[in-house]
């Protein structure tokens, strides 16, 4: 089978409803490349998940959370702290408050073995990375450069997702990082509004086309770097959609309206759903459809990973596309 290998860090989700003394919270687990590799393991697809973890009975618990998605894992545990992260949802559709607990965590610490990398690279087809890890630490952005160098030479295709997250690093380490790495990157994953942030890329677009800064941001982005697929989610005020250029050809998916409770973990269940599509030999507008269909329907509960099954998201777009 084709086997996706993911490297990232599971942290612990604190959630509430709002800030006030007493509030409830509810906890769970998440992270950009777990929740993607969760909606591919939920369809049967081969996966594997690289990280670490402390050696407790938290740690465990997450062992067991990643296989009960049917994803093999990699694991280390060793003596440090798991990361945290503590959320708000947006009221109004305004964005989640986020923020981090997650410094000198097991994952931002741990140097992964060389032989770890080499034999789980050599059983991969597609190694799945995200622009938050870097952000990590020094030792996560070495870990990935070998792992970006490590995929190229065995032909593996790598799946970036740039995720810019402006409480982890600054746009100029970002920038940085990202232009080290993109001419690898066989499958980008971002927005119009980040890589053009971090690329510094300028464009004119029309108000009243929700695509129209999109694709002239891809073609933009296209004139210096030869990416063979690039999926892109988009949101105008309380609207949602997603393009998908591939071989320079551009597929515009259905718009959605939807009433926004949760967007953590919108972007990965659109990921994941792309590259299941792609995995599974879709063609581009059957993939377009069901990707921004699980990144639509993904806003409208709480949690970071999308566990509604492909018949529940192809009747969502049946129902609710504009």
């Amino acid at each position: 089978m084709n086997k996706i290998l993911a490297y990232g860090e599971i942290m612990l989700r604190i959630s509430s409803e709002d800030e006030t003394i007493d509030n409830k919270y509810t906890i769970s687990y998440g992270g950009c490349e777990a929740n993607a590799l969760s909606f591919l393991g939920q369809r049967k697809h081969n996966c594997e998940f690289l990280s670490s973890f402390p050696d407790n009975f938290v740690g465990k618990d997450i062992e067991l959370f990643l296989k009960s998605f049917n994803i093999d894992c990699n694991l280390n545990f060793d003596e440090n702290r798991l990361g945290v992260y503590y959320t708000i949802p947006g009221k109004n559709n305004n964005p989640t408050k986020i923020s981090y607990d997650r410094t000198n965590s097991s994952f931002s610490l741990y140097t992964v073995p060389k032989a770890v990398l080499s034999n789980s690279i050599k059983k991969a087809k597609y190694l799945l990375i995200s622009g938050i890890t870097p952000a990590l630490s020094s030792q996560c952005q070495e870990n990935i450069l070998k792992m970006v160098e490590l995929a190229k030479s065995n032909d593996v295709k790598i799946i970036y997702d740039i995720n810019y997250r402006k409480n982890l690093w600054s746009l100029s380490q970002c920038r940085i990082f990202t232009k080290k790495i993109l001419n690898n990157v066989d499958f980008l994953f971002t927005s119009s509004n980040t890589v053009r942030e971090i690329l510094e890329i300028n464009v004119n677009s029309s108000n009243g086309d929700i695509f129209d800064e999109t694709k002239k941001t891809v073609e933009e982005l296209l004139k210096s770097y030869k990416i063979p697929f690039i999926a892109m989610t988009i949101r105008k005020e309380n609207k949602l959609a997603a393009l998908i250029n591939s071989k320079s050809s551009n597929y515009l998916s259905e718009v959605y309206e939807v009433n926004q409770i949760d967007r953590v973990g919108a972007g990965d269940s659109f990921l994941g759903a792309t590259m299941h599509g792609f995995i599974s030999g879709w063609d581009i507008e059957k993939i377009i459809s069901f990707s921004a269909s699980s990144f639509a329907i993904a806003h409208t509960y709480k949690g970071d990973v999308n566990k509604f099954n492909d018949a529940e998201i192809k009747n969502f777009m049946t129902n609710n596309a504009c």
